[in-house]
């Protein structure tokens, strides 16, 4: 057992939360942060002893530190299939330990040993690293049911309140046509949409502001812009204003007082949960036919995601992006990566473009929108 020095129940990761490395995340990545250092704390406890780890490092005592580290390494690089919450429970705990003991080393030069040692230790990989990753939109056929299902008026819609049904229909067309992320659309506000006259064309031209809020937010889980490039304006098409007009106009539940765009039936912010619960439903509703293709090109996912929606979008748009910069792909990226708030090296338009290649893909997706567009429109006459 360690001798009792220092004895601040999860001090250390205090400190780390506030100052070394987990300041400037977002709340949500804070708390799945927290909890994998929290899980390096319960192991440290089981074998060594209530608050051992808080203790050693207080304490200064190196050597029981890098025991502890050896431990939780071999606990979860033995797991027959790391998952990805697996990578990421290590990853968390190498950044904690790394930042204290670099924190630590100028008074104490023993914790430059820390570092190295996480070193040898190497990363943990997923079970299923190395396996090529398919990036794909929706199969035509499923696309197409889902957005039968998906209409307000439609007999095969599994949500019964017409309020519930606008909202949801507006929120799919906020991940396909918009390209949103599921915490982007939540985060969106009644006034989010935003419009002005085109000077050339004397058009109104219509967009969405896609950022954060100052309001506070009660949401169990709270949703967040992913990265600083993520705040965006991207351009809305007149179809999606007038299911956004519609719904905020005649469907939305407000008592006033919630500054959110999308509310839940008691007015109240909707929540992350609602959305993919929303999905599930919608998945449900699918043909056996459809279902099947769906399983088969997803690898064996049982729910459409919001997500989905936001690849399908993705791959649709560096078709049309192509058609609109004559081909140069550069240029097709630099748009990609404007409209979809993605890094300047972020390599996920390349994935993009990689789907959209594929011949099912490139023979449907213009007569697929032109399709939708003209449901669209013969649904709002």
């Amino acid at each position: 057992m360690i001798s009792d020095r220092t004895s601040l129940p999860r001090f250390w990761a205090t400190v780390w939360l506030t100052g070394l490395g987990g300041a400037g995340k977002s709340e949500n990545t804070q708390k799945a942060r927290l909890r994998h250092i929290g899980a390096f704390y319960e192991a440290c406890d089981a074998r060594y002893g209530p608050d051992a780890l808080d203790r050693a490092i207080g304490g200064g005592h190196v050597n029981a530190v890098l025991a502890m580290l050896g431990d939780f390494y071999l606990t979860v690089s033995t797991i027959q299939s790391p998952d990805s919450w697996d990578v990421s429970r290590w990853e968390a705990v190498r950044a904690f330990s790394k930042a204290v003991a670099l924190l630590l080393t100028p008074w104490d030069a023993a914790w430059n040993v820390v570092p190295h040692y996480l070193e040898s230790l190497g990363e943990i990989r997923r079970g299923d690293e190395g396996k090529f990753r398919f990036v794909r939109a929706l199969p035509d056929l499923v696309l197409d049911e889902l957005l039968a299902i998906a209409h307000p008026e439609s007999e095969l819609n599994p949500f019964k309140d017409e309020r519930v049904r606008w909202r949801n229909w507006l929120i799919v067309h906020l991940l396909l046509l918009g390209g949103l992320r599921r915490g982007e659309s939540l985060l969106l506000q009644v006034d989010s949409l935003k419009h002005d006259v085109d000077r050339v064309t004397g058009q109104l031209i219509y967009w969405l502001d896609v950022t954060t809020t100052e309001y506070e937010d009660e949401r169990a889980t709270k949703p967040s812009i992913k990265t600083a490039e993520s705040h965006r304006q991207i351009p809305v098409l007149s179809d999606l204003v007038a299911i956004y007009e519609h719904y905020v106009n005649e469907m939305r539940v407000s008592d006033g007082d919630v500054p959110f765009l999308l509310t839940s039936a008691r007015s109240s912010a909707l929540s992350a949960e609602s959305v993919t619960k929303m999905f599930e439903q919608y998945t449900a509703a699918l043909s056996p036919v459809a279902y099947a293709r769906f399983y088969e090109c997803t690898g064996g996912k049982r729910h459409i995601s919001p997500h989905d929606l936001r690849h399908t979008s993705a791959t649709a748009r560096y078709a049309l992006f192509m058609a609109q910069e004559d081909g140069s792909k550069e240029l097709t990226l630099q748009r990609m990566r404007a409209f979809f708030g993605w890094s300047v090296t972020s390599k996920m338009p390349e994935l993009y473009a990689k789907a959209a290649i594929q011949d099912d893909l490139l023979r449907s997706w213009n007569d697929l929108f032109d399709k939708r567009i003209l449901r669209l429109r013969a649904g709002n006459q």
